[in-house]
């Protein structure tokens, strides 16, 4: 693992306290130690320097204050018996109403229920010919008074907006760039392991994919990316050839190479 220059240890110590680690990691990529260093900062890779350095953000965590871990004697059975034909918010309204302000929340509530098994009957699609309760009703002056300062107004960037040149990951672990605003997500964001490849290599053929020797997704250097064949990708993992030792790996990749060559072979003779 390459070693954080002190600098930029010095920077994170004395600005993580009081702040989470999207902000950090929103912070650190201002500072220009990117382009300095040759360093890339997602929100994994700062979280695992804070949990590597020692350092605490002190920002709270874990369920919202008010609500417990355990519910009172008989709630389920309450739930259930007036479930039909309610939304969540109802049913939440109805609870806390019943056993106390602060007994369960919206998304507890939704938890609850599918880990209950209650239905209540309702899609949580509004029907054909639904006519909305508010329609033509203007909000009462003291509701929009308290929402006007959290409604969202034209031109509004979203909180979660990146930036082109930012780096995230996707649901898979890959790690990927913003190059581009507009288009749909694929044009948007380039894999860097496939990026790098392709610098070296050309384009990854069809068939193909770029897998990582030493397990890392975060290490997408050329030393590290091998090209496979779905094939030989799953006889990767099913012979367990994988290794956090790169070298190891480059070993298992030449048997599982072999092997799905073998096999292919053989199916060959068969048809013939």
């Amino acid at each position: 693992m390459r070693k954080w220059p002190e600098e930029v240890v010095d920077w994170m110590k004395e600005n993580t306290p009081g702040r989470t680690t999207k902000e950090l990691t929103v912070l650190i990529n201002q500072q220009g130690f990117d382009k300095k260093y040759g360093m890339v900062f997602t929100q994994s890779i700062v979280k695992g320097a804070k949990s590597r350095f020692g350092f605490k953000s002190g920002t709270p965590t874990g369920n919202p204050k008010g609500y417990s871990s355990k519910y009172p004697e008989g709630m389920a059975a309450y739930i259930e018996r007036i479930a039909q034909g309610k939304s969540t918010v109802e049913l939440v309204e109805a609870v806390n109403q019943k056993y106390g302000a602060g007994t369960i929340g919206i998304r507890q509530m939704k938890a609850y229920k599918k880990s209950h098994g209650i239905n209540t009957g309702l899609t949580g699609r509004f029907e054909l010919g639904h006519i909305p309760a508010n329609k033509g009703k203007k909000m009462p002056a003291e509701l929009y008074a308290k929402a006007a300062p959290t409604m969202f107004k034209k031109g509004n960037v979203p909180a979660s907006h990146m930036e082109v040149g930012e780096y995230t990951h996707t649901s898979e672990g890959y790690l990927v760039q913003k190059v581009k605003e507009t288009g749909i997500q694929r044009e948007r964001f380039e894999s860097i392991h496939r990026r790098v490849w392709e610098k070296y290599n050309g384009p990854v053929p069809e068939g193909k994919m770029v897998g990582f020797l030493d397990g890392d997704k975060d290490n997408c250097s050329i030393e590290n990316l091998v090209l496979l064949d779905r094939a030989e990708n799953l006889e990767l993992n099913r012979s367990g050839l994988r290794f956090s030792n790169a070298e190891f790996t480059k070993a298992g990749v030449a048997v599982a190479k072999m092997k799905v060559a073998v096999r292919r072979r053989k199916e060959r003779k068969v048809s013939d």
